[in-house]
């Protein structure tokens, strides 16, 4: 049975997670728990029956009827002992052992049916232990758990060698992964057109923009508003290599860098033309005036090549430097924004120096104080002591000491030997997915697989995995749900990085995932551990939803698969299609229409549809599934007279059905 906190209201969460930091009993937990989900599913289920159909509920529903099933049983067990108590006492044995078994039988069905509130950590073991299609947590995004895979050879140069000349400099005699002739700008800006469409759901890429900016202002409590010209954008990029400065041999005073290979000078970081196609968007679609505009990896450098690809079409963009780690660099002479750490702490990490005694508190770069947006942009990587590294990984460059090495114990812990295997442990991942500053503050997570490498410091290597098949791994994969991305491109990489070796199958570790574990679902926390990262009380049951695809070849989750309310992989660069690859365009229909109270939907197909209304100010006011056949109602009697729009989506299929509510 599994643990409903995530879908309960936020207050309902963090009365029960405020039971939790007081180490309560778990039998007090449960009970608390199962009050407030009988509670939250007969509010909501009895005024409007056909809500039992809602994914929330669903989720719910096991849970309540478990808990009635206990009070039941523990009733009966009361109930019967009393009775074994009263025949004994007057001699009647056969009547007092019979209701004494009674009693032990309800008292065995109230055990069985208190689920167990220990914190993950016992896990299958071997090659089986990321268990497909079991998804865990609450999915997050305008589709909730959509995320969008982009692939396109054309972005990336099949002849590419990520070869140098080492005459010192980058010329047309290196043929390095970043250089404008192995990357095609207009597929790469066509990529991101035809992943965030689908993503929002919008018809046009201002419009997608512009659902992006609403979306994440509703859920922050700023209303419905879209972007304003006075708020700050800021695009983190992975600039791992842009370390050891002149001295080092990575780059000159200019920053622009050599073409020294025994320095990994190549790199397999944030492509520069997906950050660029990005700002095109920003600043020539949504609007965003370039010096509201800042990029870079605070705790780096941006090297000189990069800058000038950037700066030279949109000049009042802020280019972070950093001259804190190299003071011998004269950032502002060449046109950098210089960073500057923030006076206190900022971070509280939930170990409370357990785990990493070096870290016990942290401060940030003090523009984390001032954006109001972040756009996520790391690059596709495996990691020699985390695993993978993408999102949550790439906010080490956040942290203002150099190399953020204090914060590398809470990862696995040891290069291509992990100490830290397993699942229930402390991750720091979580910790910062989980502050608002940092994770808090996403607009859009947008992961960089064009060229990606197999280790935080390693080259690009062409992918042997299909549908690569020895070439570029050329996509990019987009996402609302922070931990639906994470664990996507975390297959992804498993399937590539699975070698013979531990060092060459680091994203296989047992227990990767576990801080997506975490991540998802507030019952999988570690024991005596806590995520407030804050430090403000203020705890989150769930960010997102995690899952493990069915296979490699098919890479269906269970939303694709129509099997649950988990991940769905849209693959936007193939047609959309129905099952078994056979075209079926949906041909759902409604009546009444102009509608009352219940709107009957007819849905021909063989699988449920998953639907979204739509008011006139574009707010999706609900959603659920339709299941096959003439039976499906919507009931609409609470919402005001008006036009409405009911978005179907099945397989990749979707309809758009213009409801009108008298």
């Amino acid at each position: 049975m599994y643990n409903p906190l995530p879908y309960l209201p936020e207050k309902f969460q963090q009365i029960v997670l405020w039971f939790k930091t007081r180490k309560a009993p778990s039998k007090l937990i449960f009970i608390l728990l199962g009050f407030l989900a009988t509670l939250w599913f007969l509010v909501r289920v009895i005024p409007k029956p056909s809500r039992a159909h809602y994914p929330c509920m669903q989720a719910t529903a096991p849970f309540m009827s478990g808990f009635v099933i206990y009070l039941l049983s523990l009733g009966g067990s009361v109930t019967s002992f009393k009775q074994f108590r009263y025949f004994a006492g007057r001699s009647k044995f056969l009547m007092g052992a019979l209701f004494l078994a009674g009693s032990l039988l309800f008292f065995f069905f109230t055990t069985l049916q208190m689920p167990s509130l220990s914190h993950a950590g016992v896990r299958a073991t071997g090659v089986n232990y990321f268990t497909p299609n079991a998804p865990i947590g609450v999915a997050k995004g305008i589709f909730p758990g959509r995320v969008v895979w982009m692939w396109n050879p054309a972005a990336t140069n099949e002849n590419c060698t990520n070869t140098s000349n080492n005459n010192g400099v980058i010329d047309d005699g290196d043929d390095a992964w970043f250089m404008a002739k192995n990357n095609n700008i207009g597929v790469i800006d066509s990529m991101i057109t035809k992943s965030l469409l689908p993503l929002t759901g919008a018809s046009t890429i201002a419009g997608a923009w512009d659902s992006l900016f609403r979306f994440y202002n509703r859920n922050h409590g700023f209303g419905n508003s879209g972007y304003a010209s006075n708020q700050k954008v800021f695009i983190k990029v992975n600039a791992t290599s842009a370390y050891g400065g002149i001295a080092g041999g990575k780059f000159y005073a200019d920053l622009s860098r050599t073409d020294n290979l025994s320095v990994n000078d190549f790199v397999s970081e944030t492509n520069p033309y997906v950050v660029l196609a990005v700002l095109r968007q920003l600043i020539n679609i949504a609007s965003v005036p370039q010096e509201m505009i800042y990029v870079g990896d605070p705790a780096r450098n941006i090297y000189k090549e990069f800058y000038d690809l950037w700066h030279n079409e949109f000049p009042l963009v802020h280019v972070l430097g950093n001259n804190l780690i190299h003071t011998e660099i004269n950032i502002v002479a060449l046109g950098r924004t210089p960073v500057a750490v923030t006076a206190t702490d900022r971070v509280f990490f939930s170990d409370h120096g357990t785990v990493m005694p070096d870290a016990v508190t942290d401060k940030l770069f003090t523009l984390y104080d001032s954006i109001a947006y972040l756009i996520n942009i790391p690059a596709l990587k495996a990691h020699s002591i985390g695993g993978i590294t993408l999102a949550a990984k790439n906010h080490f460059g956040s942290f203002t000491r150099e190399w953020a090495m204090h914060l590398h114990k809470g990862l696995m812990d040891g290069v291509d030997n992990p100490v830290r295997l397993g699942y229930g442990l402390y991750r720091v991942q979580t910790d910062i997915m989980m502050h608002k500053l940092l994770g808090g503050k996403n607009l859009l997570i947008l992961v960089d697989g064009l060229y990606p490498g197999e280790d935080a410091l390693g080259v690009p290597q062409k992918w042997t995995s299909p549908p690569f098949n020895n070439s570029w791994c050329s996509s990019l994969f987009m996402s609302l749900d922070p931990v639906a991305i994470e664990s996507v491109c975390h297959d992804f990489l498993r399937t590539e990085y699975n070698g013979p070796t531990l060092a060459e199958s680091r994203p296989n570790w047992y227990g990767v995932d576990d801080y997506l574990h975490q991540a998802a679902d507030s019952s999988l926390w570690p024991k005596n551990i806590i995520y407030d990262p804050d430090n403000d009380g203020l705890l989150i049951a769930s960010l997102g939803v995690h899952e493990h695809w069915n296979d490699s070849l098919h890479k269906d989750y269970t939303r694709n698969l129509g099997t649950g309310f988990g991940i769905e992989l849209y693959k936007a660069h193939e047609p959309h299609t129905g099952i078994a690859g056979n075209p079926t365009p949906l041909k759902l229909s409604v009546y009444p229409n102009p509608v009352v109270t219940l709107l009957h939907v007819v849905n021909p197909g063989i699988r449920r549809a998953e639907f979204s209304l739509i008011n006139q100010r574009g707010e999706i006011v609900q959603t659920g599934y339709l299941l096959p056949g003439p039976s499906s109602q919507i009931d609409l009697s609470q919402y005001n007279c008006g036009v409405y729009i009911l978005q179907l989506r099945d397989c990749g299929q979707e309809q758009e059905i213009k409801i009108i509510k008298q």
